[in-house]
C-alpha cells in the first residue's frame, strides 16, 4: 500500500511515517524505475505501527522501540541476550502494570468520595509510610 493509505490505516501523518522509514523503524518497498520511486508499505510495517503505537502508550520512548528492533533484527541475537532483552522488558511492564493498578484504586476511591457529596478527607494517593 502506498504512504496515504497506510497513514489511514495506521493513524499517522505523512511527516512521522517519513520520519519512522529514516529511523529504520519501517522498511517500504521502493520502486526500481528512475521514475517511479513511490514507497510501498506491508503487513510488516502494520505490525511494527502498532508495535510503536502500544511501546509508547505504555511509556517506552521511541529510542528504545529503535533499539530493541535493531537489536531484534539481527539474525544472530543469540538466545540468551534475547531472553535477557524480554525480562528487562517484562520488569518495566510489571513496574508499569503496578502504578496503573495504584492509579485506578485511587481513582475508584475518589469517585467514591464524590459520589458521597465529598464528605469528610478525600482520598490519598500517595499513603505515608511508616
Amino acid at each position: 500500500m502506498l504512504i496515504a493509505e497506510f497513514a489511514g490505516r495506521t493513524g499517522l501523518t505523512r511527516d512521522t511515517i517519513r520520519f519512522y522509514v529514516r529511523k529504520n523503524l519501517f522498511q517500504p518497498d521502493v520502486g526500481s524505475s528512475g521514475t517511479n520511486r513511490y514507497q510501498r508499505f506491508g503487513d510488516e510495517d502494520l505490525e511494527m505501527a502498532t508495535m510503536i503505537r502500544f511501546g509508547q502508550q505504555l511509556g517506552f520512548t521511541l529510542r528504545e522501540i529503535v533499539a530493541l528492533k535493531n537489536e531484534f533484527g539481527e539474525s544472530d541475537v543469540p538466545i540468551p541476550r534475547q531472553r535477557q532483552l524480554m525480562a528487562e522488558r517484562l520488569a518495566a511492564v510489571e513496574i508499569q502494570l503496578l502504578g496503573i493498578v495504584r492509579l485506578r484504586a485511587y481513582f475508584q476511591q475518589k469517585i467514591a468520595w464524590l459520589d458521597a457529596g465529598a464528605a469528610g478527607k478525600p482520598p490519598e494517593f500517595f499513603v505515608p509510610t511508616e
